[in-house]
């Protein structure tokens, strides 16, 4: 009961449900706050975790990536090494031909 409420000696029903229901007014205010709380704490905790797992992965993926990279320069090199061996090779039996 609020403090505010006069006292009497003799307390109703009324009385004893109003109270009630004040209180469990004030107590579903108390669990939503909480409830409200919980959830946001629990999306940022997420989006920290992502930030930290993204953050710390970073360095690998640069080290894949350049790897990646110079793998495929390789290839590309030696596809170009293959294409001009094979020219020479057919401009070697045009002019054996001729």
């Amino acid at each position: 009961m609020d403090k505010n409420q006069r006292i009497r000696l003799n307390i109703t029903n009324y009385d004893v449900l109003r109270a009630v229901k004040a209180e469990i007014k004030q107590s579903e205010a108390r669990i939503t706050r909480r409830i409200y709380t919980v959830a946001i704490l629990s999306v940022a905790t997420i989006i920290f975790v992502l930030m930290l797992i993204i953050t710390s992965q970073t360095p690998s993926m640069r080290d894949y990536a350049a790897e990646a990279m110079k793998r495929s320069f390789e290839a590309e090199k030696s596809v170009k090494m293959m294409d001009e061996t094979l020219n020479q090779h057919i401009l070697k039996q045009s002019e054996n031909s001729q």
